[in-house]
């Protein structure tokens, strides 16, 4: 909803601003709150999962605000502000236009699928740092622009400068304004490219393993106790039991002249009465479980939790532990991009991760693989006679040159968190030999990987050699089948019963297989003092790196037209 096709799309504010709405963010949101939509829904029904979008003077690409409608509105009614009544008639007459049909089509109950944040991830822009190494304090627009333009010549990233929106916003002002350093500063924004350290997860219970079907009559007399759809007249039966739980799905077959209906489908909770749902039921046996397992869900909230999803596990190398998909995600970023391993919106970078043991004993965070598929679609897009090219371009994304560089710094840091004693990662000739040419492009691990583990070990003082790290060999081979997790030896033949578990089965391949080692790179951190922040851009210096300072990566909308606001009174004061 950023086109400027007409005028009623936008919300015009007294500084300058122009709000809009965006969807976008709309089905990872409701996944994540887990709300249940009603099947006739209101433009205020689906305003806790819309975006407010802004667009500053002089930029032609709107951002987000941090808010939704219903965040937006009630902040303004907190405020009294003169604005709502002219905002609520503006959102409801752009939903009922341009909105209201499209989210109409989208699922009521949300998919049990979302990214959870692991860790706010310590990233600090360079450019503040560089400005006030400057030591000016007060001059002139023209001069402070000069003197940003100038900064990418001693070392500040020309994307990092671009991303701020500083010059933007400078030149929007009149070249004769004064501004202090601190009204510089604030016009610093770059929280649109800072990218978040998330993980695809479940919540709770997952009801697909945990149903069994089966056939069981429920007697006539006991309709009317548990309340069931067509008591008396229709045919039940629960066809879907929890193992754990005891929650039930009832199937209630009935026909009469004026519905066509013959399939009813309910829900009963572990004491066999009705759980509240529609009026007249559910048309699929599907349906009745997604209803289920939210409603288990809801009721033991206390007991559920975040459960991170592998969905690539069987591609790592056999004999490591603790294995993770950690996937870097530019979520504030308004251009929309799907990737093709994951259902998380924007991942600039997936990471694939595992713990194993050198040959000395030492821990290290291995990473199996480091791959953007964003980049990658970008890459094809822009080759001439490329046949990978999609069917909708990809948005542009950020970090074009340097995700290489990001993903090895936010690894170092998290190898750190996570007690390693240095981070190794797969070569070229490893690569290779697995994928044998169909995997990722062999120059990433033979050069550009490296080349930035080199600039880091470079900047930190770290040591930057090759080790032996433990592989569990080909003779013990791990996989699923309908009956559970296999251990299979060299002719792929079970050596053991089943196990109910991957991890079970991995334990006992490893305790029974034989190792070899690998040399593989490796940056060794456990001498490394504790790392407080990590330059957003750039490798930057050591202090960079080690620093107490909590400034983030750029001020917030609020400073920005504070700063804006102030230097255009100052123009007119002069």
């Amino acid at each position: 909803m950023t086109s400027g096709r007409t005028r009623t799309l936008h919300f015009a504010l007294q500084d300058g601003r122009e709000l809009g709405l965006s969807v976008s963010r709309f089905d990872e949101r409701q996944r994540r709150l887990r709300l249940r939509l009603p099947k006739v829904a209101s433009c205020w029904d689906y305003a806790p999962l819309i975006d407010i979008i802004a667009r500053e003077p002089g930029f032609e690409v709107a951002s987000y605000t941090g808010k939704t409608v219903s965040r937006w509105l009630v902040d303004w009614q907190a405020r009294d502000s003169p604005h709502c009544d002219r905002f609520m008639a503006w959102y409801e007459g752009v939903f009922h236009r341009f909105l209201a049909a499209p989210l109409a089509r989208r699922p009521r109950i949300p998919d049990n699928h979302y990214a959870i944040e692991l860790a706010a991830l310590p990233l600090r822009p360079t450019l503040p740092s560089l400005i006030r190494q400057k030591g000016l304090k007060r001059a002139t627009v023209e001069h402070w622009l000069a003197t940003l333009n100038a900064l990418p010549a001693k070392g500040l990233r020309a994307e990092e400068l671009s991303e701020s929106g500083a010059l933007t916003r400078l030149h929007w002002l009149s070249t004769d304004a004064v501004l202090s350093q601190a009204e510089v500063l604030a016009l610093i924004d770059l929280r649109h490219v800072v990218p978040k350290l998330v993980s695809e997860s479940r919540f709770g219970f997952r009801a697909q393993a945990g149903w069994r079907e089966c056939c069981q009559r429920i007697p006539a007399k006991e309709f009317k106790r548990r309340g069931l759809l067509g008591a008396g007249h229709g045919v039940v039966h629960i066809r879907f039991r929890h193992r754990s739980l005891g929650w039930s799905v009832v199937r209630t077959r009935y026909r009469d002249l004026i519905e066509e209906r013959t399939d009813w489908w309910s829900v009963l909770d572990d004491r066999g009465r009705m759980v509240t749902a529609r009026a007249q039921g559910f048309e699929s046996p599907d349906a009745a479980i997604e209803y289920a397992e939210l409603q288990i869900s809801r009721r033991f909230h206390r007991w559920g939790r975040d459960r991170p999803l592998a969905r690539w596990e069987h591609f790592s190398l056999p004999g490591g532990d603790g294995y993770r998909e950690l996937l870097v995600q530019i979520d504030d970023w308004m251009g929309t991009y799907t990737p093709r391993h994951y259902r998380t919106r924007n991942v600039l970078v997936h990471i694939r991760t595992s713990m194993r043991t050198t040959e000395s004993g030492r821990r290290v965070l291995f990473l199996d693989e480091i791959q953007s598929d964003w980049h990658a679609d970008l890459h094809a897009e822009a080759k001439p006679g490329s046949g990978k090219r999609c069917d909708t371009p990809p948005p542009d994304a950020p970090f074009r040159k340097e995700w290489p560089l990001l993903s090895m710094k936010l690894m170092v840091w998290w190898a750190q968190r996570l007690g390693a004693d240095g981070l190794a990662w797969s070569d070229a000739e490893l690569q290779r030999e697995r994928w044998r040419g169909y995997g990722p492009p062999e120059a990433l691990y033979r050069t550009v990987l490296p080349e930035a583990a080199r600039a880091i070990a470079k900047t930190l003082g770290l040591t930057f050699e090759t080790t032996a790290v433990c592989v569990r060999a080909s003779d013990r081979q791990v996989e699923l089948t309908r009956r559970g997790w296999e251990v299979s030896g060299h002719e792929g033949t079970p050596i053991t019963k089943p196990f109910r578990s991957r991890a079970q089965a991995e334990r006992f391949a490893d305790q029974t297989g034989h190792f070899v080692a690998l040399d593989l790179p490796v940056i060794w951190i456990d001498g490394l003092d504790l790392l407080t922040a990590v330059p957003l851009y750039g490798t930057s210096n050591p202090a960079a790196w080690l620093s107490n300072s909590s400034r983030r990566a750029g001020a917030g909308p609020i400073a920005i037209r504070r700063a804006e606001q102030q230097a255009r009174g100052a123009t007119h004061a002069a």
